[in-house]
């Protein structure tokens, strides 16, 4: 199966989608977490993306981190779902879409990230001090950290 958005754009355009997407919040043993760069606008997030037609949600989380990072993830802990219009992404080509996105978090130890998809100009672990401000960071990744930093067990749904 190709790529479910990209075929779908080819038929509607820029104009406005819903998809699915995923981002996993992952700490290091030294509890620091890991940040990408955005190749295509230079902003930060943690690791994700969106998930492909009849895949699990789980499953595609842990794709786009392989993919993005070259890190093998086990158990991934559900932190939260967000949907509306923080959700809403329009990227550098004027594609416009609305995502219900589903937070994650992980632990690793001993991991090295490396970028092989091009999707990242930098991957970093990053400690909370030393973290981006907002302005330097992807629609919702504050929203993201703060699902983290707030999380009680019990996935909340926004």
């Amino acid at each position: 199966m190709g790529n479910y958005l990209l075929d779908l754009r080819k038929k509607v355009g820029h104009e406005p989608l819903m998809s699915a997407g995923a981002a996993v919040v992952i700490e290091n043993e030294k509890g620091e977490l890991l940040l990408e760069k955005r190749t295509d606008n230079g902003l930060y997030c943690f690791p994700g993306g969106g998930i492909e037609l009849g895949e699990k949600i789980a499953n595609g989380a842990k794709r786009e981190v392989y993919e993005e990072t070259g890190i093998v993830l086990g158990e991934i802990v559900p932190m939260k779902v967000m949907s509306g219009k923080e959700g809403r992404l329009v990227y550098p080509n004027g594609d416009e879409c609305y995502y219900i996105d589903f937070y994650f978090k992980a632990k690793v130890s001993n991991v090295t990230p490396r970028s092989s998809d091009g999707e990242s100009v930098e991957l970093k672990f990053v400690s909370l001090k030393d973290f981006p401000p907002e302005e330097r960071c992807l629609r919702n990744t504050y929203d993201c950290l703060n699902a983290y930093l707030h999380f009680n067990g019990i996935p909340e749904i926004d």
